[in-house]
């Protein structure tokens, strides 16, 4: 007798049979992925169990003063970026190679994580957090200002004004926001709030603050008459750490505050207009 042809479904199964198989080898994945990581964790926690004192101590972080479970979750992000794959198990020695190899990346992450572990820091914590920061600076100043003003230590604050400064053209803009008559940051914004120490600056105390008649008096020296004409269209202008901006030049939408002219300065622009002839 002629040999019967196996069906499409009977050769490659149907379709039910198929997604469950499909299903079956995602899941048989995933399963693996996460069995995966599960170990790298276990080697982790195992290796910071056995070796966490002699890395501290190594890494120059015993002057912390944390508890054993505080440095456990210090170290563990660092150590999940250092640690290598899970088939490996680095000694002590390597592992703090590593450490200094990358502490350009890696202590600024720690001194970021202190700054979560502790609700207050000690003068020493401060300390390792204002020389270890590096570029998160930015979003750790805030925090960073209340615990140095709380300690009562202001000379720490210097040079984070200056490492604000360099992170910020870097980071952020080539314009530097204008400086913060309360902290000194340079870190006023375009409402006129402060991003480090939350301050609301009005604009008499703003003006007061960077001499803002002697400012106007040199930036209306350098304007054409044509740039003085438009100008007393407005009643306002642009200023932001650079100086005076003209109301009609490129705005910058963070660092550009608008300052409210008043009858006296709306005058004196008026007074440098016609001592030009600008009219004639």
């Amino acid at each position: 007798m002629p040999r019967r042809k196996r069906s499409k479904e009977s050769r490659e199964g149907t379709e039910p049979e198929r997604q469950s198989h499909v299903s079956s080898e995602s899941t048989s994945i995933s399963t693996s992925r996460k069995k995966s990581k599960s170990r790298k964790e276990v080697d982790i926690d195992s290796w910071l169990d056995k070796n966490l004192d002699e890395l501290v101590s190594n890494l120059g972080l015993d002057s912390l003063g944390l508890s054993r479970e505080e440095y456990v979750e210090l170290l563990r992000q660092p150590m999940e970026l250092l640690y290598g794959s899970s088939s490996s198990r680095p000694d002590v020695e390597t592992i703090v190679k590593r450490f200094r190899r990358y502490s350009e990346n890696v202590f600024p992450l720690i001194a970021q994580s202190l700054l979560f572990i502790k609700d207050n820091l000690s003068p020493e914590q401060l300390d390792f957090v204002v020389n270890n920061i590096g570029k998160l600076i930015i979003s750790a100043a805030p925090r960073i200002y209340r615990e140095a003003i709380r300690l009562g230590r202001d000379e720490v604050l210097q040079p984070l004004r200056g490492l604000w400064r360099l992170a910020w053209l870097e980071l952020r803009s080539k314009n530097l926001p204008m400086e913060c008559p309360v902290c000194h940051f340079n870190s006023l914004i375009r409402d006129m709030t402060c991003i480090v120490c939350g301050s609301i600056i009005d604009e008499k105390t703003l003006k007061k603050f960077i001499n803002f008649d002697s400012l106007l008096i040199d930036f209306l020296q350098n304007q054409s008459c044509s740039e003085l004409e438009h100008l007393l269209r407005y009643d306002y202008v642009l200023i932001n750490n650079s100086g005076i901006k003209h109301p009609e030049g490129v705005r910058d939408d963070v660092t550009d505050i608008e300052i409210i002219l008043d009858r006296s300065e709306k005058e004196l622009i008026r007074k440098v207009y016609n001592s030009r002839m600008c009219g004639e």
